[in-house]
This record gives C-alpha cells, sequence and structure tokens, in this order.
C-alpha cells in the first residue's frame, strides 16, 4: 500500500502559482487496494511550523479541500499518511508561493525601438555560500532568463499568453543550484515580440503589431538568502542574436552578429495593476522525433519527413562554417512529391540562422511551429539524419486517457486526437498552429473540452483559460468574443463559440469534482446568459435567441450557404438550444455552490426558454422544424422536445443518417452531439456504423488518407492526396475529435458520475478487444475486455481507491473464478471477470444495414422475399444494383410512391428476427 502521488491544485510542485488561498489536495494510491479499511492524515508545515493538519480519519477517499491562508515566498511541506490494520506509509510533498498580493521590488526597464524584435538585460553580481535563491520575472513580450549563459528552468514561451493589459504573470524560478559556485555571476533576460508585440489576430491581413504594446520590457527581484537584486537603471541593455521573431513570422538567429549596447535601459510605468503569480502551466519541451524519411523533390528541394505532424520546433545540431546562413520552412503535407506550405497563408514561419562556426544544438527561443515536414535551403547537400529532431511543445499537462482496440486505423484515431490536442494547447486552446491565425476561438475549446479533459489532465490549463474569458467580458458587459485574448477583435456573442463561458467551467467541474473554478468564474457564468437574455428582450422574444448574427454549424457538409462555411441547421435554433443550456449550466454550478437563489432563478429561466424553444420549434404534433442531423442531434442531447415526440425526433435522426448513405453531415456544433444522441436512443449499432466508416466523410477516412492530426475540414485532403486550397484548410484542428468523449463513454463504456463510474461497454463483434482508461477524481480506472466467443466476454477491471464502478451490461451471468455474483456496483480493486451474454454476440444485419451487405447471400434473401414486401421489384433489371446503398427501413419508407406499403413495426421485427437467426446459423 503505497502513495504514489500528490497533486496540489491539479499540479505537482507548483511553485509560485496563484493558489486563491485555498487548497485541493489529491493523494492516489499506486497499487489498487482491495475494498479494505483505510484511514487518512494530512499535515502541512511551513518554516517549521504545523499550518493545517488533520486527525487521523475514515478514508472515504484521499482528497482534501479546505481553505489556507497562505504567506508569500514560502515553502509548504505537505505529509499524507495513510494506514490499514496491518500498515502504514507517508509520502511527502511541496508547494510554494509567490510574491501573491506582494508587488515586486524591481522597477520595469527596457528599450523603445520598435525597430529592435529582441533585447538582452543583464546584471552582474556576487554571491557566497548561497543556501536559498529565488528568481521572481516576468516580461512583455516573451523572455527567457540565463544565470552565466545557461537557460534557467525547463519552459519556454514564458510568461505565456494573456490580454497583458489587464494582467501579466510573473514566474518563479528555483536558481540555488545555478549558484553553488561562490563567484561572480551574470543575470541576464532575453526579450522577444512574441504574443504581446508581434503581428497577430484576424482583422488584417497576416496580423497587426503591437496589439498589446511596442516596448520590450521585463521586471525582475533576484533573491539570494536576505539579499534582492531589482531591475533597474543600473542594468545593461544590448541587441540580442535574435534579429527577428513572431509567432507567425517564426525567427531569425543571427549567432555571427555582434551584438551592441542599447545603452542604459529606460524605466517604464507599469502597464497594469495586476502583475501576479502564474496560473499558466509552463510550456515544455515533450516528444522527439527522429527523421523518418529523407524526401529530394522532383524540383531539387530537400525535404525532411518527421512522420508526425506537431507544434513546436526543429532543432539541429550546428556544423555550418563561420557566416553561413540557411533557412528553414515548415509545412503539413507533399504535394504532387514537391513541399508545400500554400495552407499557411501570410505567416512566413521560417526560421533563419547564420553561423558562429561552433557545433553545437540550435533552436528559436520566441517561436513555435506547426508542421510534419520541413524545407532545408542553403544547407549543404551532405546531411546526416542523426543531425535533426523535431520536439513537440506544449503545455505541461499529464497523459490520462487511453483507448486501444484491435483495429489499428481506430487507435491510430485516438492518437490523432491527442496529437492535435497537444498541437493546440500551447497556453491556451488555439484552433491550429501553423497557419496566420494561432488564436483562442471559443468554440472550438468548448466543444472539445470534455474530450481534452479525457485525454490529459485540462484542469489548471482551463482554469487558466477559464480566467482569460473573465477578463475579456468584463470588458464587454459579459459578452465573450469569438477568440481569447481577444487581440484585435470586439466580434463575439455567438453561439456555442461565446457559451465556452458556462461550458469549460462546468466540464472541469464535473470531471475533478473540485468547484474551485466554479467559484472563480461563477459571476463571468451568470454574465454571459444575462447578455444573452438581454439581446433576446431586445430581438422581441426574451426566452429565445432570435435573429442575430451566429456562426451556425461551422463546417457542415449540408451547406446552403454561398460561401459553404456553415450548413443549413437554422441560427435560430442552435442559438436558442444553447441559451437553454447555458441558462440551465449555470443553475447547477450555483447550486453546487450553495447559491439558492441564482440556482433558482436560472433554473427557472431554462424551464421557460424549453417551453418557448418547443413552442416555436415543433409543431403541436410534435414535428420539429429541427431537420438536419445536427438539429435533430442537438434537440435529443439537450431533451428539447415535446412529450412523447422523442421516438419521431430519433426516427428523423435515422432517416437523415441513411438517406446520406450512412454518413455523417455534421460540422462543430453537431459532430460531438450525433454519435451520443444515438447510442442515448438505442441506435448504438448505427453509432458504431458512423465511427467505422473508412469512406468519406468519416474519422477513419482521414486516417486512411495518412492524417496523423485531425483536419479542419472533412475534406481537407481528397482521395486522391489533394489538398483543399479554399484559404482555410489546417490539417491540425481537434474540433471534430471531440467524438473521442463518445468513444470513451459508449465504446469503451466508462461514464463518469461524481467520483464513480459506470460501465456500459459496447459490446460488437466488430472488435474483439478494447481497452481504455480515463482519470477520476481519485486515479485512473482502467477497463479491458476481450470477446473470447460469441458466449463469453472477459473483462479485467482495475478501480481506483475511494471508487465504485457500476456493471451496465446486457442480460447475462457475471462470474469470478467460476462463481456468479448478483452485486452489480464494485470497490476498489483488481477484477478478471468473465460474462456469459443471454443473447450471443454476433454481427447481425438489420433492416438499416445497406443491401448491398448481403444481397449476395442467396440464403438469407431467399427467405427475405416472403417478409419484404417489394423484394421481387429490387430484383428487376438493375434496381438490386441502383439502391444497394440504401437500407430496407429507408427503401419501405420511399416505396410508398409506388403503391408499397411501408414497414410496420411488426414487419422490422420479423426481418430483424430473421436477420440474427442467419447470423447464429453462420456462427455455428
Amino acid at each position: 500500500m503505497q502513495i504514489e502521488q500528490i497533486e496540489i491544485n491539479h499540479m505537482e510542485n507548483p511553485l509560485g502559482f496563484d493558489l486563491n488561498n485555498h487548497l485541493h489536495i489529491v493523494g492516489f494510491i499506486s497499487d489498487i487496494v482491495n475494498n479494505i479499511v483505510i484511514e487518512r492524515k494530512l499535515e502541512i508545515i511551513a518554516n517549521q511550523k504545523i499550518v493545517y493538519e488533520t486527525k487521523w480519519e475514515n478514508a472515504k477517499n484521499l482528497i482534501f479541500d479546505f481553505p489556507l491562508q497562505l504567506k508569500p515566498r514560502t515553502r509548504y511541506t505537505v505529509s499524507l499518511s495513510i494506514r490499514n490494520e496491518k500498515d502504514i506509509t507517508t509520502k511527502t510533498t511541496w508547494f510554494e508561493t509567490g510574491y501573491l498580493n506582494e508587488p515586486l521590488h524591481g522597477k520595469w526597464i527596457g528599450n523603445q525601438e520598435e525597430n529592435v524584435h529582441s533585447i538582452i538585460l543583464s546584471k552582474n553580481f556576487q554571491s557566497k555560500s548561497v543556501k536559498n535563491a529565488r528568481l521572481y520575472v516576468t516580461g512583455l513580450g516573451l523572455f527567457e532568463a540565463y544565470i552565466d549563459g545557461q537557460k534557467i528552468g525547463d519552459e519556454f514561451l514564458a510568461p505565456g499568453f494573456t490580454n497583458y493589459n489587464y494582467r501579466i504573470q510573473r514566474e518563479t524560478y528555483d536558481i540555488t543550484n545555478y549558484l553553488k559556485e561562490c563567484n561572480e555571476h551574470t543575470l541576464s533576460i532575453m526579450l522577444g515580440d512574441g504574443w504581446y508585440r508581434g503581428k497577430l489576430g484576424l482583422k488584417t491581413h497576416g496580423g497587426q503589431p503591437n496589439n498589446y504594446g511596442n516596448n520590450l520590457m521585463a521586471i525582475a527581484d533576484l533573491v539570494i538568502d536576505d539579499q534582492i537584486i531589482s531591475t533597474d537603471e543600473s542594468w545593461k541593455m544590448t541587441t540580442s542574436p535574435v534579429t527577428h521573431s513572431g509567432i507567425y513570422y517564426g525567427e531569425d538567429l543571427d549567432d555571427n552578429y555582434q551584438l551592441y549596447s542599447l545603452g542604459s535601459p529606460q524605466v517604464f510605468k507599469v502597464p497594469t495593476d495586476h502583475v501576479v503569480d502564474r496560473q499558466s502551466l509552463p510550456i515544455t519541451k515533450h516528444e522527439e522525433f527522429k527523421v523518418k524519411e529523407i524526401i529530394h523533390t522532383p524540383h531539387g528541394s530537400t525535404v525532411l519527413d518527421f512522420g508526425q505532424n506537431l507544434s513546436g520546433w526543429l532543432e539541429f545540431r550546428n556544423v555550418l562554417p563561420s557566416g553561413d546562413k540557411i533557412n528553414i520552412e515548415f509545412g503539413e503535407i507533399m504535394q504532387n512529391g514537391e513541399f508545400y506550405r500554400e495552407n499557411l497563408r501570410s505567416a512566413r514561419a521560417q526560421l533563419t540562422y547564420v553561423s558562429d562556426g561552433k557545433e553545437k544544438w540550435i533552436r528559436p527561443h520566441f517561436t513555435y511551429f506547426g508542421f510534419r515536414y520541413v524545407k532545408l535551403n542553403d544547407f549543404p547537400s551532405e546531411i546526416k539524419t542523426e543531425d535533426f529532431k523535431a520536439v513537440a511543445l506544449y503545455s505541461d499537462m499529464r497523459d490520462t486517457g487511453y483507448i486501444e482496440t484491435d483495429d489499428k486505423a481506430i487507435n491510430r484515431l485516438f492518437k490523432n486526437v491527442k496529437w492535435s490536442q497537444k498541437s493546440n494547447f500551447i497556453d491556451i486552446p488555439t484552433d491550429c498552429p501553423q497557419r496566420d491565425e494561432r488564436l483562442g476561438w471559443s468554440g472550438d475549446a468548448a466543444i472539445f473540452a470534455q474530450t481534452a479533459s479525457y485525454n490529459m489532465e485540462t484542469y489548471a490549463f482551463f482554469k487558466k483559460f477559464a480566467y482569460d474569458i473573465a477578463v475579456e467580458q468584463s470588458k464587454n458587459e459579459g459578452k465573450v468574443p469569438l477568440y481569447v485574448p481577444a487581440v484585435d477583435t470586439e466580434d463575439g456573442g455567438k453561439a456555442v463559440w461565446s457559451d465556452a463561458a458556462t461550458i469549460i467551467p462546468w466540464v472541469s467541474y464535473q470531471r475533478s469534482q473540485d468547484p474551485a473554478i466554479l467559484e472563480q468564474n461563477i459571476g463571468a457564468m451568470m454574465s454571459w446568459v444575462d447578455w444573452v437574455h438581454e439581446r433576446a428582450v431586445a430581438n422581441g422574444n426574451e426566452y429565445l435567441w432570435l435573429n442575430d448574427d451566429q456562426l451556425g454549424d461551422w463546417l457542415a457538409l449540408d451547406t446552403e450557404d454561398i460561401m459553404k462555411l456553415k450548413g443549413k441547421t437554422p441560427d435560430d435554433l442552435i442559438a436558442s438550444a444553447y441559451y437553454y443550456y447555458s441558462a440551465q449550466i449555470v443553475s447547477n454550478a450555483a447550486k453546487v455552490l450553495n447559491m439558492k437563489h441564482e440556482s433558482q432563478y436560472y433554473g427557472q429561466l431554462a424551464k421557460l426558454i424549453k417551453q418557448a424553444f418547443i413552442k416555436h420549434f415543433f409543431t403541436t404534433d410534435g414535428l420539429g422544424i429541427a431537420d438536419t442531423q445536427t438539429g435533430l442531434s442537438i434537440c435529443l442531447e439537450f431533451k428539447l422536445y415535446p412529450e412523447n415526440a422523442k421516438d419521431k425526433l430519433i426516427n428523423k435522426l435515422v432517416e437523415k443518417i441513411e438517406s446520406n448513405q450512412n454518413h455523417l453531415d455534421t460540422g462543430f456544433v453537431g459532430t460531438p452531439l450525433l454519435l451520443p444522441a444515438l447510442s442515448e436512443s438505442g441506435q448504438s449499432s448505427l453509432a458504431l456504423r458512423l465511427f467505422l466508416t473508412h469512406t468519406y466523410p468519416s474519422w477513419l477516412f482521414e486516417v486512411d488518407h495518412g492524417a496523423t492530426t485531425i483536419w479542419e475540414r472533412w475534406n481537407s485532403v481528397d482521395e486522391n492526396g489533394i489538398i483543399a486550397n479554399n484559404g482555410m484548410n489546417s490539417l491540425n484542428h481537434y474540433s471534430s475529435g471531440a467524438v473521442m468523449t463518445w468513444a470513451h463513454q459508449y465504446l469503451v463504456g466508462l461514464r463518469q458520475c461524481g467520483n464513480n463510474v459506470i460501465f456500459k461497454p459496447l459490446l460488437t463483434s466488430k472488435l474483439k478487444q478494447v481497452r481504455g482508461q480515463i482519470q477520476l477524481p481519485t486515479g485512473l480506472v482502467k477497463v479491458k475486455w476481450q470477446i473470447l466467443n460469441t458466449k463469453k466476454v472477459k473483462f479485467d477491471l482495475e478501480i481506483p481507491f475511494g471508487n465504485t464502478l457500476k456493471l451496465d451490461l446486457p442480460q447475462g451471468k457475471v462470474l469470478i473464478n467460476d462463481t456468479e455474483i448478483r452485486e452489480n456496483v464494485l470497490v476498489s480493486g483488481n477484477y478478471k471477470l468473465e460474462f456469459i451474454p443471454a443473447d450471443p454476440i454476433v454481427e447481425c444485419f438489420d433492416v438499416h444495414t445497406p443491401i448491398e451487405e448481403f444481397s449476395e447471400k442467396l440464403e438469407l434473401t431467399n427467405q427475405l422475399k416472403n417478409l419484404v414486401p417489394f423484394w421481387e421489384f429490387l430484383e428487376i433489371g438493375e434496381n438490386m444494383k441502383n439502391f444497394s446503398k440504401n437500407s430496407l427501413y429507408q427503401l419501405g419508407r420511399e416505396m410508398r410512391g409506388i403503391g408499397f406499403k411501408p414497414l410496420n413495426n411488426q414487419d422490422i421485427e420479423k426481418i430483424n428476427n430473421l436477420f440474427k437467426e442467419y447470423s447464429l446459423q453462420e456462427e455455428e
């Protein structure tokens, strides 16, 4: 019985983070504890004094949540102990505060020359017998700090991306080990334009510069034991080897450049009152990729293929003579054997380097790239693959979720989804990492938030982004901009996109059961719903959001839009549905926070919106105007339909899918909802069919055509490998990857319920083995199932301490060691189960199966003649071929026009029973 890990506010050893005087401490037990009684005890010590302590108490879990008044610049030691009748164990960890509400002693110093894109601020100092040293620092735009030429810390692109005019995050670094030798040292701070000063945004083609200011500057306190060295006029200021850099631009790095003095730094006024301890997770290096292939193109270019689309940069070993200059371009795809980068639009996205002749590894400092391929310009003709590596760069989030099956395409899809998340979670959730955009699009983040939280530990990441959203709302009376930070836009107030204000905090709470994000954002959540309410009142109906400019079901394939950008699901329906959804979320969040009045108010508002929605969008007999896959999925998922109308909506949704030859046509809004709507409506087999489809449009079509990340559009690349040249086409765009929420919940079958989980797998002969795991508030729950034969399934379950798992399996027997168990709730532990289903697990055709899949099976079709009234008609001429993509259910409706009666429920039952009998005979 060992404690493997302790997290403080969802982080390990947070140093200098804003903890808001409230701790959420969770211990994770490494070995599974089988149904034993455990007691727990927590102790926190600061400056050799106990500042918080519990008595030994019965442990339902190892979650501790409590307020604690923290002191600035203080190391806290956390000791968590557990015991049972036989054993006792203790694990110790720590966290350390930054300045909290205290101001830095230093001054803001820097340079105001706009044509200088990077500077170095430096200070010489002496140290003797250092016991404890910290650097408290921040800068505008991005900074890297060095002691004696050695970079401090392992993070990059600090201090992250915020609305710098409102708040700037300061970082805390433990530099004790950098000062072990007693001698003179130099502290240097190198600054670059970054998000603060470089070209950014969509208002101007290619982005506009100086969105938040035009002066590079930094502020720092170097605290060595009792000595404080702060930024002031006495510091030196020089140029930097980074002669130009930008998020879109890339970087020009000249190690042969003769640095020169820029004189004494200028002292600037404090740029904002909110220079605060950090919320941002550090952006760090992660996976490294070797060169998979060197490509020599027909036009004579040399291109390196790293085999994986990612976000980060190329690092290479410099073996160039002094003065040699090289250039590197970045792209996502090859076309006709040549390097391609047209989909980057105006983003220069290049790295140039001038060598000083010294052998060393070279990397950029103040930018990043989205790429799989790099084109080498002006390099020597002979290059070595070991001299190059692609390095993934993203916010430091722990991997948690996992899915693996016996279908390699599904496994690749899961990797693609996770890689698009990694590529776009660089301090903010961006839309894409490669072109002249890379902005925190709120809608993308909202629809993907739940999948993101299954893939990785995203609580701290989203807590920071939720605060960013609230900052922008505070400037706009509750309206949420299209992207956050808003940079150059005042546009916003769009359904789904702006509902990120409610969805992200709520999803984060549901997954973690930590209400801190709700406490932080409840005011902003309410202000968003209030803004919509006022908008609705102004438009003539306070309970419906009508007649406003919306983005709709973005990039749906059922488009009637002249620009081909959004589907035909009515904007008013989507907007009003999400008006309801956000009001309901706010009511639920307020209830969690014991805000009774607010919970009742927004709950009543949601109720009135639902009534108005049903009255407006449905006829009196329960028929809705939601005549699209997306519209029907919204109504089903949000339960926005009249009583007794659900079956009509389900049947209509099935019809819409089958009339599209069992393919989806949904966009950003509908795609995350479609498969859950089907599975929750008894149509899991159809949901699985869509998920496993390989033909266009589908998720696996992308996999089959070489994707290593998720595409922005279903048709980003066609079946011949040709990229669509439509001016907006990223090959690394996570939105449609939100389907993985369905995969976790309905395929693997893990559905979280508070701290616990329900296990209801989709047992299908199409997948013989499935393995998956998700993070619960107290640890990882892991499941593996294997279909041994049609009458036996093997389950391996790992349930972490503090959780229960409820079995929700089809009818049958559950056995442990050949003994049937009756209980369906399992406590923490390791379990090996056998399941004997009442109905054998076989792959059955049904009335929704395309005819082409069984039309050649004569033994079956001879019997179908007696049950399907129009079967003989199909056998005439080319009819069977012409209707091969259609199902019997669909044809049953269509044949009414030529005199055949549609299939009734009794007909459908008889046909499905025949299919099942045939499948069982085939298995035998």
